[in-house]
């Protein structure tokens, strides 16, 4: 266990960490009893919009998303994992639920902003991981955005039975439309209709990725897994259907449309909404340095 607030040397500091923002195109969940082996091969992008969070030990909680103070929270349960007391600041440009791993990011920010330098990233990973599955909030967005960039899960779970890997992509422009979505991730699977349709319009779109890895057929293989497994609602069935087949497709599992960045798609999409221009994150989950 530990209390940073027992620590004198520390106690002055403020420490952040930032995670990117997931958004998975498709995924296959795998059938596994351990909850450290549980979780979802598939393909995701991370963006650079993410969630940063902000600790500082003190002599009780306050725990604010936002600056709202919120009850019940991913943060709340890492930091009493880890025994820490104190201030625990999240913000984000996401909503909350729109199917960008904000709980993920939550967990993973919160984690590594108490444990801070020399902190083993397979412990924060781990830590994460856990709590998502264990909320249902997510089957893959920890992996992720440990990670960051364009990759693909070629294994599914936590530290250490997951395999990632980064696929080489120059810097691109996104543009993210972020919606609520009504259902949790671990409602939907959990009927086992939706699970074997997803499973085998995963497993589909799967392989064919692996034969052409490139982000235009990811978009493209994502968009026909989504529609094929019925994960797509009315609404974003037509904001779609506006949008160029192979570059945008929904964040999984949720409403939220992720699209590459073009002037005509930023047009269509603020007819739906308020869209963000974004790109594809360069880096996973990061620690800033420490403040006074």
């Amino acid at each position: 266990m530990i209390n940073l607030t027992s620590l004198g040397e520390y106690s002055s500091y403020s420490r952040k960490a930032f995670s990117p923002g997931s958004a998975t195109l498709f995924f296959i969940p795998n059938s596994e009893e351990d909850i450290l082996r549980k979780g979802s091969k598939g393909v995701a992008i991370c963006i650079d919009t993410g969630m940063t969070t902000k600790v500082e030990p003190s002599e009780s909680m306050d725990i604010r998303f936002n600056g709202i103070p919120i009850d019940n929270s991913i943060q709340e349960e890492v930091a009493g994992v880890l025994n820490f007391t104190g201030k625990i600041f999240s913000n984000s440009e996401l909503p909350p639920s729109s199917g960008f791993g904000l709980s993920a990011g939550a967990a993973l920010t919160t984690a590594a902003a108490i444990l801070g330098n020399d902190a083993r990233s397979g412990r924060i990973y781990e830590i994460a991981h856990k709590i998502e599955l264990t909320r249902g909030t997510g089957l893959g967005d920890v992996q992720s955005q440990i990670t960051g960039g364009f990759h693909i899960r070629l294994k599914g779970g936590s530290f250490p039975y997951s395999i990632t890997e980064r696929i080489l992509e120059e810097p691109t422009e996104l543009i993210i439309l972020p919606f609520k979505k009504k259902t949790p991730t671990g409602e939907v699977i959990k009927s086992p209709t939706n699970l074997a349709e997803i499973v085998k319009h995963g497993r589909r779109a799967f392989n064919a990725f692996i034969k052409k890895p490139t982000l235009k057929n990811a978009f493209a293989l994502g968009r026909r897994f989504a529609f094929d497994s019925n994960l797509v609602s009315p609404r974003a069935e037509k904001i779609l259907n506006d949008l160029p087949r192979d570059s945008s497709s929904v964040s999984l599992i949720g409403d939220s449309i992720i699209s590459l960045y073009s002037e005509e798609s930023m047009d269509i999409l603020r007819k739906y909404g308020d869209p963000i221009k974004t790109r594809i994150s360069s880096t996973g989950l990061i620690l800033s340095q420490r403040e006074v």
